[in-house]
């Protein structure tokens, strides 16, 4: 019985000693990002990828080609690859074609 009280006891005070884990909001944003975003992001990427080439016949005939690689492929690699980890307010940078209007 004495032993076990003593268990107890030195449990109840090593627990007590260790620091509780005080994450921040940025600490969740990035643990998410790496866990959920990313992996998303590379399948958009891929997937934009895959509906950029059919729609490409159609881009060509509507003469917005630039618009469309710039929806479906640029935009989801530069969110994917592009932007801080945890950052989830982050805006694609200006795309050449406005840039050039």
């Amino acid at each position: 019985m004495k032993r076990i009280t003593v268990v107890v006891l030195t449990i109840a005070l090593l627990a007590g000693s260790f620091p509780a884990f005080a994450g921040t909001e940025s600490d969740r944003a990035i643990v998410g990002d790496t866990l959920f975003a990313r992996p998303v992001g590379v399948v958009s990427v891929v997937a934009g990828a895959a509906f950029w080439v059919l729609s490409l016949p159609f881009a060509v005939l509507g003469g917005n080609i630039n618009e469309t690689t710039q929806t479906l492929i640029s935009n989801p690699i530069s969110y994917t690859f592009g932007r801080p980890v945890g950052d989830f307010d982050y805006q694609p940078s200006v795309s050449r074609m406005e840039d050039q209007k």
